[in-house]
Formats: C-alpha cells, sequence, structure tokens
C-alpha cells in the first residue's frame, strides 16, 4: 500500500500532527533528503528519491515488494502538480492512499489576500511559456521553474506590449522568503534569484501597456472574422493538419452543451477550429486545447491570434499525460486519442455530471468508446452517425461533394 503524504511547504511547523502519526506507521518513507530530514525520529527504512523521475519509480516499486505500507513523501500537496497522477499510473493495482498537504498555491493566495475559488492555473516548469494565457481574464496561479523564471514571463508579457500586474513568492514560509507585487516591467529588472517561485498573474483590469497607459493594439489583435458557430472552413489556418468540418464541428458542440462559464478540453485540438468555437460559447470560461503535434501547435496559436480568443489555452503534449495540468473542468471533447481512449476515460478530471462528445470514423472505435464509457459508469450515452454532403457549383449545375461519414457519442459523467 502507497500513502502519497503531502508535506506543504516543507517546515515542520506547517505539518499537522495527522502527517506525523501517519508518518510513524510507515514501514518505509521515501522521498527527498529535505523531506525526509522532517521526519527526524522515525525508526523504519528510508530512501532517497533523486531528480530522476524513472529511478524513484524503481525505488518505490522494489519497496513494495519489502513491505505492506510506503510513504512517499512529496512536497505542497499531492493534488497540485505533484507526483500523484504519475504513481496511480505505475501502480494501477496498488492501493494509494492520500493525505493533503498546502499547496504554493494557498500559500500564494493566502499572501495575496485573495480568494482562489475562480482562478486558473498553469504551469511553465519544463514547459514552453506559450501556454500562458495572452490576455489574463482572471488571476492565474503559474508555477515556474528552470529558465523560466518570474523575471522571464514578466518579459514574456512585455514582448506583446502588456504590462500586467504580476505577484511573486519565493521560498515561501522559510526564513529567506519573498514576496512582492509589481508590474511586469519591474519585475523583469529585478535582481532577486527566483528558483521555482509560484506567481499570480493579476487580470486585465490591471493591466497597463508600457507607453501612455493606453492598451496594447498589438495584443489581441482585430477579428477577421465573426467568432460564431460554422466558421467557414476556409477562415482557418490549416496547414497540413486535419480539421472538422464546419457542419459536424457545429454537431459536436451542441451535442456538447457548452455554458457561458464551463472550462472545456479539446484533447487532440488539431487546428484549434472546435477549441475557438467552444471559446466562443464559453466566453467567461477557459478552453483547453491539448495537442501532441508541433505543427498542430503553432497552427492553434496562430488561429488564437486570428480569431483574438483570450479565452484559449495550449497545452502542448498528449493525453492523459499532461492531465495533471488541468483543472476539473464541465465538458470534454475527444477529437483523437492515439489509442488511448481507456486511460482517457478514467482520468480525464469531469466533474460529477460534466458532458463528454466522442468523435469517430470507423465502427471500432465507437463499439470500443460505446463499452468503456459503460464500463466506466457513464450515464445518458447517445450515439449519431452524419454525412453531409456539400453541392457545389460546376458551371449551370450543381455537384454533390459528399464528406467522410462521422460518428459522434456523447454521454454524461456518472457516478464512480
Amino acid at each position: 500500500m502507497l500513502q502519497v503524504i503531502g508535506i506543504g511547504p516543507g517546515r515542520p511547523e506547517w505539518l499537522p500532527p495527522a502527517i506525523n502519526e501517519l508518518v510513524k506507521n510507515c514501514e518505509i518513507l521515501i522521498g527527498g533528503s529535505r523531506a525526509l530530514e522532517l521526519f527526524p525520529d522515525f525508526t523504519g527504512q528510508t530512501y532517497v528519491l533523486s531528480g530522476n523521475l524513472a529511478r524513484s519509480i524503481e525505488v518505490i516499486r522494489s519497496a513494495l515488494t519489502e513491505k505492506n505500507v510506503i510513504g512517499v513523501l512529496v512536497s505542497g500537496d499531492p493534488g497540485f502538480f505533484s507526483f500523484l497522477p504519475r504513481l496511480k499510473k505505475e501502480f494501477p493495482e496498488e492501493r494509494i492512499d492520500v493525505h493533503p498537504g498546502i499547496s504554493s498555491l494557498q500559500f500564494a493566495f493566502a499572501r495575496a489576500e485573495l480568494a482562489w475559488q475562480e482562478a486558473d492555473f498553469a504551469s511553465v516548469h519544463g514547459r514552453e511559456l506559450s501556454v500562458l494565457p495572452q490576455v489574463i481574464t482572471r488571476p492565474t496561479a503559474v508555477l515556474t521553474g528552470g529558465e523560466n523564471t518570474p523575471q522571464a514571463i514578466a518579459q514574456f508579457y512585455l514582448e506583446q506590449g502588456n504590462n500586467p500586474q504580476i505577484s511573486i513568492g519565493n521560498a515561501l514560509a522559510y526564513p529567506e522568503e519573498f514576496w512582492a507585487t509589481m508590474d511586469a516591467e519591474k519585475l523583469a529588472q529585478e535582481e532577486t534569484l527566483l528558483k521555482n517561485a509560484i506567481v499570480i498573474l493579476h487580470p486585465d483590469s490591471k493591466q497597463t501597456s508600457i507607453s501612455n497607459n493606453q492598451p496594447s493594439d498589438s495584443y489581441p489583435p482585430k477579428r477577421g472574422t465573426k467568432l460564431s458557430l460554422g466558421i467557414p472552413d476556409e477562415e482557418f489556418l490549416r496547414g497540413k493538419v486535419p480539421m472538422t468540418k464546419a457542419e459536424i464541428r457545429v454537431q459536436v458542440l451542441a451535442k456538447a452543451q457548452i455554458s457561458t462559464k464551463d472550462r472545456v478540453v479539446d484533447i487532440g485540438a488539431g487546428t484549434g477550429s472546435i477549441s475557438i468555437e467552444a471559446a466562443g460559447l464559453a466566453s467567461e470560461g477557459v478552453v483547453y486545447a491539448i495537442e501532441h503535434n508541433t505543427e498542430a501547435q503553432e497552427l492553434i496559436l496562430a488561429n488564437q491570434e486570428k480569431f483574438a480568443v483570450p479565452n484559449l489555452r495550449l497545452i502542448p503534449g498528449a493525453a492523459p499525460d499532461v492531465f495533471g495540468e488541468l483543472p476539473p473542468v464541465d465538458v470534454c471533447i475527444i477529437g483523437g486519442s492515439s489509442g488511448r481512449l481507456s486511460e482517457i476515460l478514467q482520468t480525464v478530471p469531469l466533474i460529477k455530471g460534466g458532458r463528454i462528445v466522442i468523435t469517430a470514423v470507423t465502427i471500432e472505435t465507437v463499439a470500443q468508446g460505446l463499452k468503456l464509457l459503460t464500463d466506466y459508469n457513464y450515464q445518458d450515452i447517445d450515439t449519431i452517425s452524419i454525412q453531409a454532403v456539400r453541392w457545389k457549383t460546376v458551371q449551370t449545375l450543381h455537384m454533390a461533394q459528399a464528406l467522410n461519414p462521422i460518428f459522434i457519442i456523447s454521454a454524461r459523467k456518472g457516478e464512480k
């Protein structure tokens, strides 16, 4: 059995008594060297985890063969950009109990005296800065790391012509804690070493441009096309990436039943056509576009810029590997699963009652999808098939141009 234990900021005074009692009952304790130092009276075996993730997994796997109760110490809270998703993937048959800690998110919002129930979250630790929101519509907490320091984030926004207010927390709860709120222009010049900090991007109501305190016109650009359902295919930048045609796109979004404040994830987003129209429906929410193809990622960002969509977030990578970057979502649209549909349906952070829509072009995928939805207790499962025919003018006649038939499966998340 694995006990995944959150140690909060890693200071003994912030460890609740329940965590200390839990550690006492472990037979083996695994964690970073600093984490293990929090429990000097532990009498069982200890193993130090390294920065090598694969090696750390093997240490845990070996420990599970020796003893029954293994404690794995993780910084912050296990449910916030932590080791938990990887452990669940590597040990699907193992019982895993999760014990919360205080996350850097909680600390930072407390320091900023801000409520965070409506906030967005992102991580640029090991990821490109392009995952950051182009326009900040609500408080956004960002985990930094490596070259992506708070100063680099500030420079990212300055290069767009924006100068947002940014709160920075480094070494929170430690004697050397750094906490400040400043605009991006000042932060870019900050000389303090801010390693693995958390920042809070304040909404656009506090953003100014660098010159004359006027809103920058460099972003968002003027819309070339009205953002509405059924945008003509030719309006999207496409390259060589497949795109859901307008007639099908409208039906998919109708099945998704997106509301104004919904959080939506579009898996296998391609050119971003569905993501962009979904963002128009969820005008006060956010759409997360997951895509692993680098050309498609560039097209998503280019189309986002063309249509001036502020509430679209690109998450580079493959599902379900990047699900740790998602908050709970209200709607999940699956346009491509790369053969991992079962994993996706099991682990997507869809709320109870949330809507899911799957598109498929083969009967085999439909059969698999229906079986998995039933096995995983999704409710109100419905399937339709569509073949649209466009009538093209050829001289004085109209000729049929049939699009490929497609299946659309929709359902709602039920009780586990």
